[in-house]
């Protein structure tokens, strides 16, 4: 596939998503396991593996995604928008997992019930390059919200300067 037809189809796809507004990432998980008829599992883990900051697992039942718990909240979120990439982009992930790695990773579920992983090492450039791409829309979407809640100055001669800024830097409509 082309790059502009990957890209064409990515930002469709993203542009389809039912977003909460406010953005709350477990509600946007809930509903997407809805929309795709299989639950959605976010788990935080400290990922040792070589680099890998985030992974996807799916089950017969659940599809599951870890991510970096030792980083910030717009990595963590990044992360799991690339792995969701994956999944709306059906993706297959590559490797076969171990009786005893399902196991760790994936307590509760039955081993065999747990088909293959997919992790940053293991999945083609083209795959590579959508899911990049959709975690990229998803949070230039979100960006898009506006705030909820103005900052508020702690002294009040600061109140008429700490609302310009926050105005200026509002990531609401453009």
């Amino acid at each position: 596939m082309n790059r502009e037809q990957s890209r064409n189809e990515c930002s469709a796809l993203v542009a389809d998503l039912d977003l909460p507004d406010p953005f709350v990432l477990e509600d946007f998980c809930t509903r997407l396991g809805q929309r795709i008829g299989r639950s959605l599992v976010l788990m935080s883990h400290s990922m040792v593996i070589g680099g890998l900051c985030g992974a996807w697992m799916r089950t017969d039942k659940a599809d599951y995604v870890f991510y970096e718990e030792d980083t910030s909240q717009l990595h963590q979120q990044h992360i799991v928008f690339h792995e969701i990439g994956h999944i709306l982009r059906a993706h297959v992930p590559g490797k076969e997992l171990s009786k005893d790695l399902a196991r760790t990773i994936a307590a509760g579920a039955r081993v065999s019930d747990v088909f293959r992983v997919l992790g940053r090492d293991s999945y083609a450039e083209d795959d590579e390059f959508e899911a990049e791409l959709i975690a990229t829309l998803i949070l230039r979407r979100i960006g898009r919200q506006s705030l909820r809640e103005a900052p508020r100055a702690m002294d009040p001669s600061a109140a008429d300067l700490v609302a310009r800024i926050a105005t200026s830097l509002s990531r609401g409509d453009r």
